[in-house]
């Protein structure tokens, strides 16, 4: 139960310490991509991920194997994306857009829950919450 916490607070805490930036490097989801709908869904990602990290403890186990996920991701279209010529890159775009969408799905689940349950009781929450990717984008 104390592993699950500190993996939680530190898959949610680290990419939020600093203000969202354009690289996976910090935590967070990527939204430096040659392709836009990479950057989309990282976005919206990185708004999921603001949510939950107003109280990390909200984060299910799914949620924080699909973040593992997501990160595993980004680090092989990193790898894809430095050699020249590479024709693996756009297998891996697309699976980490697929990664992506789950972490928007299964995390976003898990913030909206929060939301509901406490925005109207914490200023920095409700104006997280305010900025959640609709469910249908």
């Amino acid at each position: 139960m104390i592993k699950r916490r500190f993996v939680a607070t530190l898959l949610l805490a680290v990419p939020l310490s600093f203000p969202v930036v354009a690289y996976a490097a910090d935590g967070g989801a990527k939204t430096n991509d040659d392709d836009p709908s990479i950057n989309a869904l990282g976005t919206g990602v990185n708004q999921i991920l603001k949510v939950l990290q107003v109280h990390p403890d909200s984060a299910s186990d799914s949620c924080i194997n699909a973040l593992k996920e997501m990160h595993a991701a980004q680090d092989q279209l990193s790898k894809e994306e430095g050699h020249e010529n590479n024709q693996d890159v756009e297998v891996a775009r697309d699976v980490t857009a697929s990664s992506m969408e789950d972490v928007t799905t299964i995390c976003g689940t898990d913030a909206r829950t929060l939301c509901r349950e406490s925005a109207g009781q914490n200023p920095a929450l409700a104006a997280a919450c305010h900025a959640l990717p609709h469910e249908d984008d």
